[in-house]
């Protein structure tokens, strides 16, 4: 199952402001079916997300070979990688 139009506009509705607390249940119930990972920013180090918002950086991915690999086309991807940025300490 690839993403389409109405999971794409699902991933900006919550994440293009300030994310719900209970950002990763709604993805999960919005996107069923879907594997989401969740991991710091920092941990991404190669690739280039998708879509870059003030508290996360969304990856696509494809699984449908032996490999998962990150790709930039919402048509083969099947899962996600959603890469949460840590907050800086106010000084």
């Amino acid at each position: 199952m690839t993403m389409d139009a109405a999971d794409l506009a699902c991933l900006e509705d919550v994440f293009s402001t300030e994310a719900p607390p209970d950002w990763l249940a709604r993805l999960r119930r919005e996107l069923p079916g879907r594997s989401i990972t969740v991991c710091d920013a920092a941990d991404m180090t190669e690739g280039r997300p998708y879509r870059a918002y003030p508290e996360f950086e969304v990856y696509l991915v494809d699984g449908s070979g032996h490999c998962w690999q990150l790709t930039q086309d919402p048509a083969v991807a099947t899962a996600l990688v959603v890469a949460q940025r840590r907050r800086r300490a106010a000084s």
